[in-house]
This record gives structure tokens, sequence and C-alpha cells, in this order.
């Protein structure tokens, strides 16, 4: 069977074999879309438009993409190739913020700070101690997963090296550009660290959890030398140990880095504890309904100012929630007692509201902008994420004996435009009377590092870092369920 695929750039034919899963076609042939949950028919983000001989929508595409089954658009996952046929793939153009931090360099040569996230990679290049340009791709493994655990299956299935493979090169092509640097500083969860340096991740993924190496490490990448801060777990890479450049030494703290999974580092009477829970890809846009990464479009904060005020990234035409928007209209509809305590999204004669919230209450959910709802499914996942990371904080202050600090600081790129009623309206996070929005914490925090102070101060630091096992604790349960009402 012949595959005609047209994207933005170019136009790609490729055979396939009669009967072969689209989805997998699409990704041995090196075309590469997304698909969050590894193809498995749950996440429903691998859409595809037909432009000639589609096949039949499924019934879960016509719940799913509704009026847009008319158009071609099919889930490539749930369709395997029978006939010749033309498709047109979206290519996702991720817009990220622009990073703000002195670098601390030792001499003015070349440098590049690195952060591998498992949604985005972030580059920093420094010259002559100034921060002189910030690149932001996609991490080119989404489409086997949207998080670790997801990765690590699918490496386990026979896909090592084509995970390894594809996350070097798409670093080995973003750095091209750059001569005669001098040095990288690499930060990323042990799982990215993994197939970074070639070492298959299985075992982070079973029982003792064991990382690739503990400690800091020094190493070499396409004939550049490479440090990478500390490790101290299988779930606390150097993305979360560069963030202590971020923190203060004066004053106690807790630190919150939000992703797929929760990280935290807790710092109590001069002693430091860290922590880690899985929470879900929730807030990077994935596993809710009309959920995106962050690119032209992407709401990211919703608020009721002369009527309902939708914001969106470059005041574009709303394409999909982000993590923030869905954190702020949460929070929103939370203050009106639109979402009740339980999580539940009411029926509009059971709330006193404004009207103009009230009017938006559909069968689909509440209705952010033209063909975009806030759904009941994405509250609930929502609610998944906030359990864990409260549960998780609470059983980590109960088994340390420390108070709750008043200074939180929050890492993780969707945090930067949150406000303090927003997290607490929504539940994110019931105490704190500061918080700190850090932002892309990690590559911040890597751009600091190459003084050699600073990597000393790092190193010793994470030396008295308690790491504390919580997700596996019986209360972590119990808790996880507490803390899922708002």
């Amino acid at each position: 069977m012949r595959l005609t695929v047209k994207s933005l750039n170019e136009t790609k034919v490729i055979e396939c074999k009669e009967g072969e899963n689209l989805l997998k076609a699409l990704h041995e042939n090196g075309i590469f879309i997304t698909a969050y949950c590894g193809g498995k028919g749950i996440c429903k983000k691998c859409t595809v438009r037909f432009i000639k001989n589609p096949p039949e929508p499924l019934k879960v595409e016509v719940e799913t993409l509704r009026e847009k089954t008319d158009l071609g658009y099919r889930l490539a996952c749930l369709h395997n190739v029978k006939q010749d046929a033309v498709i047109e793939i979206e290519e996702s153009k991720p817009v990220f913020t622009e990073i703000k931090e002195e670098p601390c360099c030792d001499t003015d040569k070349p440098y590049i700070a690195l952060d591998i996230g498992t949604t985005t990679i972030a580059l920093a290049y420094i010259e002559q101690k100034q921060l002189k340009k910030v690149i932001n791709i996609l991490n080119p493994q989404i489409p086997f997963g949207a998080d670790v655990i997801s990765r690590i299956a699918y490496s386990n299935s026979s896909g090592f090296k084509t995970l390894s493979s594809i996350l070097q090169k798409s670093i080995e092509d973003t750095i091209k550009p750059f001569k005669q640097v001098e040095e990288m500083v690499v930060c990323a969860n042990p799982t990215m660290l993994s197939f970074f340096l070639k070492v298959n991740p299985k075992k982070i993924g079973e029982y003792p959890y064991t990382p690739p190496f503990k400690g800091s490490l020094k190493t070499e990448f396409d004939g550049i030398k490479v440090y990478i801060p500390p490790v101290i777990s299988a779930f606390i890479g150097s993305d979360i140990t560069a963030a202590l450049t971020l923190l203060p030494d004066n004053e106690d703290f807790l630190f919150v880095d939000i992703g797929t999974n929760c990280e935290f580092i807790l710092k109590s009477k001069g002693e430091y504890f860290s922590s880690s829970v899985p929470a879900g890809p929730a807030l990077e846009g994935t596993n809710i309904d009309y959920g995106t990464i962050a690119k032209e479009g992407a709401i990211f904060k919703v608020e009721l100012k002369d009527g309902l005020k939708i914001h969106t990234i470059g005041n574009k035409k709303p394409v999909g929630i982000t993590g923030s928007g869905l954190i702020s209209a949460i929070s929103l509809l939370r203050k009106y007692g639109i979402i009740s305590r339980d999580g539940r999204l009411v029926e509009p004669w059971e709330v006193e509201a404004p009207l103009v919230l009230i009017n938006r209450i559909k069968e689909r959910g509440f209705l952010l902008s033209d063909g975009i709802y806030l759904t009941q499914n994405s509250i609930r996942n929502f609610q998944l994420v906030k359990a864990s990371l409260n549960a998780g904080v609470e059983l980590l202050f109960k088994k340390t004996g420390a108070k709750k600090p008043e200074k939180v600081f929050i890492g993780g790129g969707f945090s930067r435009t949150l406000t303090k009623e927003e997290i607490k309206g929504s539940t994110l996070l019931s105490f704190g009377d500061e918080f700190v929005m850090l932002g892309n914490s990690a590559i911040r925090g890597g751009m600091k590092l190459f003084c050699e102070s600073e990597r000393k101060r790092v190193e010793t630091i994470s030396t008295r870092i308690n790491y504390i096992e919580i997700a596996e604790e019986k209360e972590f349960e119990s808790l996880y369920i507490e803390k899922m009402e708002f």
C-alpha cells in the first residue's frame, strides 16, 4: 500500500503492508505525530486528516472529533492501512516564554545549558558570560507516550534504541549551529538522562528503582564536555538539583516541580528532604479534553472581567487548553460554585452565579470558546494531579516532622502565569503564604552551573538531601482519596 503524507513543509510517500497500523507505519518511517498514550487509543491525540480514501469513522471518533470526521479527520492508532491514501498531518509548533536569568560562568567561553524535559527540550546558549539565545523544541519521544512510565514500557518492548537515537539526534541537530562550545550542563529526570547516555532505563521502572548513576557526572556528547548535576534517586534527577542554585540558603522552603511527576525539595531547620509522586500529564496539556502544549492560540488564563475573558498565547484564536489554563478555569468555576466540592460540573439550575457563566454550562462541559470545553473528564484528571501532589506533600511533612513553610517555590513552565489566588482556588496547593513562580527552574538553574563554586554548593547540598519514599506508603492511598475533593 502507498501512503502519501503531507505536512506544512514537505510531502513524503511511504510504502506500507496491507493491514499495518497507521500510527505504527508513520512512526517506522520517521513521521512522528503526537500519541501521548503510546497508541493505545486512550489519549485521542493522534489526529490525521485523510484527503483521499478515508476509512469509515469509528464510534469513538464520532464522539471525540464530531463534525471533523466529515472533513476526513481520524485517529491514526485506531486504523490499519487497507488501501492507498493521502493524509495530512499537523505539525505542532511550541511557543515558549523567554528565559531571563543571569548565567554564572568562570570563563568567557561558549557554553550550553540543556534541559531535557519529558515534553519539551530547552537549550540556552551562553557566550561572554551572557545569555545569547534560547531554543525550544518538542521532545521527539512524545509519539511513544506522554510520561516516563509509558516510554520505559516502550523501551522494554524492543524500543530502547529508537527512543535513545531519536533523542540524541534531536539534541545533535539543535546544538549543531553552535561552534566551539566548551561545555554543556545537562538537566533532566533520570529516565531522560538514561536515554541521553544510551543506558537502558529498565531498572528505573522496577523495584528497587535504580537510577543510571547517583551524584554528579562528567562525560562527553558529540565532542563537547558534559556536566550533569547530582542525581538523588530514580525520580529526583539533575533537573531538580539544578534548581538548588535558585533556592535560598538562609530560610526554610518547599520547592515543587510539577510535571508528569511531582518532585519536592523541603528545607526545614537546616535539613533537606526530597521525594516524588506520580501525577499524570494533565498539566502538560495531555490526558485532558481539548488539551494542548503551549503554542499559539493555547488558553493559559480564564477570568471574569466584563464577561468571560479568555487569554491565549499570542492573542490568537483559541485552539486548546494548557495546564495553566486548566488551573485558571477550575479556580474560577470553583469560586462561583459551578464545580462542586467533589469535582462535579453542576447543572445550570443548581447554582447561583453570574448568568454569563451559567449560560456556558452545556451538555459537553463548560464552554470556554467556540468548540472548546472544560469537561468533566478534564476536571477529574486535574483532581488526580492535585490529590497526588497534596497527599505527597502532607505525608512528607508528617514523616519529617517539619512544619509547612510559608514560602513555596513552584517550578514548571506552566507556572509562570499563575497567581496565588488560582493556586489556592483550584486547591492545586492548599497552603502557603507566598508563592514564587520559577518557570523553567531546570534551565535557569543549569545556566548557573558553569561556575565551579556553584557546582560545589549544589553537590554539597545534594549529599545532605534525604530521599523519602512516599508513593508506596500505605497512608498515601487514603490521603490521595481524601485530597481528591476541592
